[in-house]
């Protein structure tokens, strides 16, 4: 059975009075920055102002309207005096952040309607970021090391334009410094569609990142991946994300133009990652744990009890890709619902087994669709795995294990019984005859 966890959001209604023992500073259409900004009378007119002279502890409220700017964070919180807080002041009316007029770029080259580099205790929350375009730009950036950074509850759409060298990013976060970790970053109850990664990915993570909290996100109408962790590349000092966790978002509609490949949640080299409690559809892969770089090693994943299904191509898949890139190892794929996935029916199959070694698939219900190939295994380099405890759902009116296909390595396998036979995997499993 397929279980969400609780859905929980950081959603409050604000309004415009201080909090006690607390400095709150304010951002209105008709405020002016000479003002002091302590007050809704005596607001500041730019977001940039505030981000430029908030103290630690402190809270902006930003009122409602289209703010033309791209705003780089200046200031910083502290774990004594506590985050710095830009919020939205009227919950349901959302400030705006336009990149129609955007031309200032980022102190990484790139464009960016929110900006945050090597900054730590910093909460961004309540707003909208919309209309920007550039080969190479974000809706919100996240770079260098630094900790306790947190994006919530951020509508983001229409970042266009990306190209084959950067991308049109809803959010990317990444970090080259070998010594100073990102650590404790959230990303939590965002809406991003809309937007054109290209080669890159929707919501993407890369180099030296830990601690990482990626959670009930709604991400759809993508033109490349939805949410990618990713290390290991020359970029980023060949860093990876270490530890983190993907759970209760739901992603769709995740296509790629170029070969077709683009995965609702991917894995590029990343390890210590929890994908759990999530639901993709509709997508070109469903969830794909690999390492793309050569000699470069995914491990210790965990993905569970997810909901897969209705892709084009396979629902899971995990390893290197082809004997050039990287492995996936000591990975565990456990009690996830995939249903229907493989929909350009080539026989690809719900469960798809690349470059790895050491993983573990078990506790999976899978209901393929009517070609029912349920596995396939690459003869080189996937064979070095366990199968067990599986259920399967055989498509079709009296149905039963006989129809099931399990391709292993160059030999396909037409039932239950002549895999197990063939490959001493699935001793455990179950068939659920159809009725």
């Amino acid at each position: 059975m397929f279980i969400h966890l609780p859905f929980v959001t950081f959603v409050s209604i604000l309004l415009w009075t201080e909090t006690v023992g607390s400095i709150s500073y304010y951002v209105t259409k008709s405020g002016k920055d000479s003002n002091a900004g302590t007050s809704a009378a005596t607001a500041w007119l730019t977001i940039q102002k505030a981000a430029n002279s908030a103290t630690a502890g402190s809270t902006v409220y930003v009122g409602p309207g289209i703010y033309y700017e791209t705003v780089t964070i200046n200031v910083q919180g502290n774990s004594k005096d506590g985050y710095i807080t830009f919020t939205g002041s009227v919950l349901n009316n959302l400030p705006v952040i336009s990149g129609k007029q955007a031309k200032t770029v980022s102190a990484d080259g790139t464009l960016n309607l929110i900006y945050i580099q090597q900054k730590s205790y910093v909460r961004i929350m309540n707003f909208e970021l919309m209309n920007l375009t550039s080969s190479d730009c974000a809706g919100a950036r996240v770079v260098g090391g630094g900790t306790n950074i947190e994006l919530r509850n951020l509508l983001i759409h229409d970042i266009r334009g990306g190209g084959e060298s950067g991308g049109a990013i809803a959010i990317s976060a990444y970090n080259k410094d070998k010594t100073t970790s990102l650590s404790q970053l959230i990303v939590d109850n965002c809406t991003l569609h809309d937007c054109e990664p290209a080669w890159s990915e929707a919501l993407t993570f890369s180099g030296n990142i830990k601690n990482l909290q990626v959670t009930n996100n709604r991400i759809y109408n993508m033109n490349n991946i939805g949410i990618d962790f990713a290390g290991g590349w020359s970029w980023v000092n060949g860093l990876s994300v270490t530890s983190g966790l993907c759970a209760n978002n739901t992603v769709w509609n995740i296509h790629s133009p170029v070969d077709s490949s683009a995965a609702a949640i991917y894995v590029d080299g990343a390890s210590n990652i929890t994908i759990e409690f999530n639901e993709v559809y509709n997508s070109d892969v469903g969830i794909e744990v690999g390492a793309e770089v050569k000699g470069h090693i995914a491990s210790n994943m965990t993905v569970r009890q997810n909901y897969i299904h209705n892709n084009t191509y396979q629902g899971i898949g995990f390893g290197g890709y082809d004997a050039q890139r990287g492995t996936v190892i000591n990975s565990l794929f456990e009690n996830n619902r995939l249903e229907k996935n493989s929909a350009a029916l080539q026989y690809d199959g719900e469960i798809v087994v690349a470059y790895g070694s050491g993983n573990t698939v078990r506790g999976n219900t899978v209901k393929p669709n009517k070609q029912n190939v349920v596995l396939s295994v690459d003869q080189k380099g996937g064979l070095n795995n366990i199968f067990d405890y599986d259920i399967y759902y055989p498509y079709g009116t009296g149905a039963t294990q006989s129809q099931l296909i399990f391709n292993w390595g160059n030999t396909e396998c037409d039932g239950l019984s002549a895999f197990q036979k063939k490959s001493k995997q699935e001793t455990h499993a179950q068939v659920v005859n159809s009725g």
